[in-house]
């Protein structure tokens, strides 16, 4: 794959502390860092992800707070595809 031909994901910069961007980066994508108001990864205009994980325990604590809920509407509003992915330990 030619440098051209690479794939470009927007990158919540906030998500450098977790494996996601590692794993995208080893597979060949180009990762560009921003600090994103909707959403932790922007694939495309019409597709924007929020990544939650259970290990840290950000999953729960955004469904307690309310902040999930909100994350969720605000991804609804500006993409036409929103993806909430949930990340487990690797075990």
């Amino acid at each position: 794959m030619s440098d051209v031909d690479k794939d470009i994901i927007a990158v919540d910069s906030r998500e450098f502390g977790c494996v996601t961007p590692i794993y995208l980066h080893e597979k060949g994508f180009w990762l560009i860092p921003l600090v994103l108001t909707v959403g932790d990864y922007v694939i495309s205009d019409e597709i924007c992800v929020e990544r939650k994980s259970v290990v840290t325990g950000d999953l729960f604590e955004s469904f307690k707070s309310g902040r999930l809920l909100t994350q969720i509407t605000n991804m609804c509003r500006f993409y036409k595809k929103p993806v909430l992915l949930i990340e487990f330990d690797e075990s």
